[in-house]
């Protein structure tokens, strides 16, 4: 599935818990987190531009490096050294990320039936177990996208009951500013 739809997903999931802003946002993080294995795509992108050899790294290492319980460990290892409740958010992060790893497996193939993208949920240690579904959907198709519409109503739904939303993420003023659009819009005042 998509990085946003990743976030959404872990976003709702900590905000369903009520936990505090800092551990909601650091769940959140976490919950994305995986797809970090996928940044060597502008290595590829930059050696294509530039006319040098071309690399194939995104498909070598996407789904090999991050998606597995190594790096799930890792995450929620960072995730309880910044977090001020440890163990909370130690145990939402392996949630939320093993949350991602199943949002993968159900919805993340490529265009063709045979493009299949595995977990191997012991990488990068080892290729074994692959966990595969061969009715993965396409990473574009309907399914993926209601649910990132579906999660998105969410958010905008909890903005106005809650007062605050992921963009405070980014900048708690921007955040007031689209949390009292949405609650002026729908006609609930601060």
């Amino acid at each position: 599935m998509s990085p946003i739809t990743h976030f959404l997903v872990s976003w709702c999931v900590a905000d369903e818990l009520g936990l505090p802003a800092r551990e909601r946002a650091i769940v959140a993080v976490a919950g994305v987190a995986a797809d970090l294995d996928g940044l060597p795509v502008a290595l590829d992108l930059a050696n294509r531009l530039l006319g040098r050899p071309e690399t194939f790294y995104y498909g070598t290492l996407h789904h090999w490096l991050g998606h597995g319980l190594p790096a799930a460990v890792v995450v929620a290892a960072v995730a309880a050294l910044l977090a001020s409740r440890r163990f909370l958010a130690a145990g939402m992060s392996l949630l939320v990320f093993h949350l991602h790893l199943l949002c993968d497996l159900v919805g993340a193939r490529g265009p063709a039936p045979e493009d299949i993208w595995p977990v191997y949920y012991l990488a990068p240690l080892s290729w074994r177990p692959e966990l595969a579904w061969s009715g993965q959907w396409e990473l574009n198709a309907w399914p993926n996208i209601v649910l990132t519409l579906l999660l998105l109503s969410l958010v905008f739904v909890r903005a106005v009951e809650r007062g605050y939303s992921p963009v405070g993420l980014v900048s708690t003023r921007a955040d007031r500013a689209f949390v009292d659009t949405l609650r002026r819009r729908f006609g609930r005042q601060p």
